[in-house]
């Protein structure tokens, strides 16, 4: 089969992308059979532990599921096992039916971690807890013993059971705010599932699920170095273009060129074609901007110079800069507006534990009509019910920059009815 190449305007490959990740002008998810659908989609969110407003994952979520409650997302990973916590891009949450498709990336924590004399001699100390005491923390179980660790010294009962959790003997039962609530997986998921055989026994056949995977993640991404390929150490930047260009040729991926990309892009040939016949132009054009506010670890921010040249919109996360030499705030959230980033904003807390916008900082050449105001206000309503709060305070410098701001984000807009 030929390669593929089809020309999209700067507008089409944005709304492509937009729509492709439910940014677009509707909200198209909704409840946990909503958060199914995108997941499954996108093969995999980005968890990460830091929460000034809901953690990244959550943050994800209430960006495209209408009326998004984080326990939607704790039921479906602890309750309904319909997710699972585990790595594909760092750690991630992914559709618990994909676990066979890691059988490598466990095997290969079990090598990795399995050998280490500490780890191997409190294996079998956690094993028969619990089996006798059921579901555990990390800190239920002590020995005395501390060995070097990932971040910092760890004790031996966390080391192993973090271990044991890597290469699968361990899932999480539940978590008590960021701790690890463990479980031995024999307890928790499918006999059938934890001894189905890897789907891509041949290690050519995985690299190209995971290319396809990671490019399902995206939407839109090019072989390149980016964010985007962090967890596929086994794919060096020659092995990805070659797997681009075979799975091009055999017809799953489409060569996007889009003016102002320094380098070719693809997107999988089904989801390029469901919204080339999705009537796209039509339902930009005849409904009002919508305003998102993005997760900082956000499924379409994975490759920044992508968003960077296509939208104009150069994103950095600067939580672990120091405060002094920040350009903006700690955690701020890209404000996506339409199809234009119009700025970025800080969420958290004041001393006293109230909500607040504690930054906002405004793209050059923002202007607030009437409309984008309208469509500010609505977003602000949708975050503080996602929070569970009736009201945000705003700094003295997000009100500075944006003397708006209090009233937009603290107002009960009506809705334009269906």
């Amino acid at each position: 089969m030929a390669h593929r190449k089809l020309k999209l305007s700067r507008t089409e490959a944005r709304r492509f992308l937009l729509d492709y990740h439910g940014l677009g002008p509707e909200r198209r998810y909704a409840g946990k059979a909503g958060i199914m659908d995108y997941i499954r989609q996108a093969g995999c969110i980005q968890f990460d532990p830091l929460d000034p407003a809901g953690r990244n994952a959550e943050l994800v979520l209430q960006a495209r599921v209408e009326r998004f409650e984080p326990s939607q997302l704790d039921e479906l990973l602890y309750a309904d096992r319909l997710l699972v916590d585990g790595m594909d891009k760092v750690m991630s949450i992914y559709p618990t039916a994909d676990w066979p498709a890691f059988r490598r990336t466990r095997e290969r924590a079990r090598s990795r971690y399995g050998s280490i004399p500490e780890v191997a001699a409190f294996v079998p100390v956690v094993r028969e807890a619990l089996e006798a005491r059921g579901p555990l923390l990390s800190r239920e179980l002590e020995s005395g013993v501390k060995l070097d660790w990932a971040w910092s010294p760890a004790r031996q009962a966390k080391a192993t059971m973090e271990s044991m959790y890597l290469w699968g003997e361990l899932v999480i039962d539940r978590k008590q705010r960021n701790q690890r609530v463990y479980q031995l997986a024999e307890k928790l998921l499918p006999e059938e599932l934890l001894d189905a055989p890897d789907p891509h026994p041949a290690d050519e056949d995985y690299a190209r699920w995971r290319v396809l995977r990671r490019v399902g993640g995206v939407g839109l991404l090019s072989p390149r170095m980016s964010d985007a390929w962090v967890g596929t150490y086994f794919l060096k930047a020659a092995e990805r273009t070659r797997f681009f260009r075979e799975l091009a040729e055999q017809g799953r991926l489409v060569e996007v060129e889009t003016e102002g990309l320094s380098a070719p892009h693809y997107a999988r040939t089904d989801d390029l074609e469901r919204w080339l016949d999705s009537g796209s132009a039509e339902r930009w054009s005849s409904q009002p901007a919508r305003t998102s506010f993005l997760a900082p670890l956000d499924n379409v921010l994975w490759d920044r110079r992508l968003i960077r040249e296509l939208f104009d919109f150069a994103y950095i996360w600067e939580v672990y800069k120091p405060a002094a030499i920040r350009q903006f705030g700690y955690y701020t959230l890209p404000v996506l507006q339409g199809e234009a980033f119009v700025a970025r904003m800080e969420p958290g807390r004041l001393p006293g534990g109230e909500r607040a916008v504690l930054g906002w900082w405004p793209e050059p050449g923002m202007r607030l009509t009437r409309d984008s105001q309208r469509s500010l206000a609505l977003a602000f309503s949708d975050f503080r019910a996602y929070l569970g709060c009736d009201r945000l305070a705003v700094s003295e410098q997000a009100a500075s920059a944006e003397p708006r701001l209090e009233r937009l984000a603290n107002s009960r807009p009506r809705r334009a009815r269906a």
